[in-house]
């Protein structure tokens, strides 16, 4: 005779125990636009499911975790961009009047008939 083994049954998910700010805190995130909204219900998620031991904690830390990583990306490429502004109109890029080698905008272009010549 041939034994046979039982597969065990895996249980379900249970999602009535998931917890769902820490879904609203991880989809915030997901987004890009809801960082702080990602943060602060990550935040109170991880408080409900430390006290009541309901699932999500994964969601709620990854909601948190994305969001203060894009509020670092948002001051780095905000510093990055001021740093780069900064410079651009010491190196007279962006001066359109015609100083320290930028834009000249009396000699951009072809010459059209009848216009006065200023040179």
């Amino acid at each position: 005779m041939a034994k046979t083994d039982a597969v065990p049954q895996k249980d379900k998910y249970d999602f009535t125990k998931l917890n769902t700010l820490s879904v609203v805190s991880l989809a915030s995130a997901l987004t890009g636009f809801g960082v702080v909204a990602a943060i602060i219900t990550g935040h109170i998620s991880l408080a409900q499911i430390k006290r009541t031991g309901e699932n999500g904690r994964a969601l709620a830390l990854s909601g948190v975790i994305l969001g203060y990583v894009s509020i670092a990306l948002w001051i780095l490429g905000s510093v990055f961009w001021t740093v780069f502004m900064f410079w651009a109109a010491k190196n007279g890029y962006g001066d359109m009047g015609g100083m320290r080698g930028g834009w000249d905008m009396d000699h951009m272009g072809p010459k059209l008939p009848g216009m006065m010549d200023n040179s």
